[in-house]
């Protein structure tokens, strides 16, 4: 766990996802939760120990499975776009079994035991702010899926982003509503007077505003060349030979690759049908 300004944490050690917590007058705001059950609960009792107090709020800065999944176990109400708070929601029984699957094949068996996917008590669209010390800030944003939020201390000068921002890795562009308004978003938080000198990405390490200039150049490679596939009159299986020129744009560990070539394809194949003719 890592102290990035006085009173935030962030932590990089679990599956996946980033998660940290503010420390704030009563107790702690969490951003985001480890993945299992299991580890939520060490995840819980670290805040509770350094925090001194209650967490007072957990915030989604998106529906991504691997973050919401064991939210509810943190404490407080759950707050997210209102866009996840509908999606999560809306979840179908074989979508939960999906997640339980999951659950049996990265934790442990007891993971299960009375486990409920949490549903946010709060929906976000725009913005929504916690006064209070340090006052947080919760902003609806364009970026990797239609219920992104970022979360903003605008005292300390730091930003949680969710997977708007991902560094080191492939970004996950496969529920991404519109990708040309996600660069918009990581142009506004390249400008100087932006309030982010300290970032924290939804995967990878802590950051400054240059490290957004590899994930801009990949949205806009990945809608150049399909475009140009558009342009050529071909179907959307078609983004399969994109894949390998893709695949290297990141380092990927060995035994990785195949789910990274999945994210890849997944990913492109969105951005088929975003850019697609007569589309809005």
């Amino acid at each position: 766990m890592e102290e990035i300004i006085p009173g935030v944490y962030m932590a990089t050690f679990y599956p996946d996802v980033n998660v940290g917590f503010v420390c704030v007058d009563g107790g702690a705001i969490a951003i985001d939760a480890p993945a299992l059950p299991s580890d939520a609960r060490v995840w819980r009792e670290t805040i509770l120990k350094t925090a001194g107090g209650p967490i007072r709020y957990t915030i989604l800065t998106d529906y991504r499975l691997d973050r919401v999944l064991s939210a509810g176990l943190l404490g407080g109400p759950i707050v997210a776009g209102r866009a996840t708070l509908l999606r999560l929601k809306g979840l179908k029984e074989n979508e939960i079994e999906t997640v339980h699957q999951w659950m049996r094949h990265h934790g442990r068996e007891e993971d299960l035991e009375g486990h409920r996917l949490p549903v946010p008590e709060i929906g976000v669209e725009g913005r929504l702010t916690i006064h209070g010390s340090p006052k947080v800030v919760i902003e609806s944003i364009p970026g990797a899926t239609p219920g992104s939020v970022w979360v903003r201390l605008p005292q300390g000068r730091a930003l949680f982003t969710g997977d708007t921002l991902v560094v080191g890795t492939h970004p996950l562009l496969d529920e991404a509503p519109d990708t040309a308004a996600w660069l918009q978003t990581l142009t506004r938080l390249r400008r100087p007077h932006f309030p982010a000198e300290v970032i924290v990405p939804g995967r990878g390490p802590v950051c400054e505003k240059e490290a957004t200039r590899p994930l801009s150049e990949y949205i806009q490679q990945a809608r150049r060349r399909v475009r140009a596939l558009h342009t050529a009159g071909r179907s959307k299986s078609a983004v399969l030979s994109l894949v390998n020129e893709f695949l290297p744009l990141f380092p990927v560990e060995k035994d990785q690759e195949e789910k990274m070539r999945e994210r890849i394809r997944a990913g492109l194949e969105r951005v088929f049908e975003e850019l697609a003719p007569g589309e809005p």
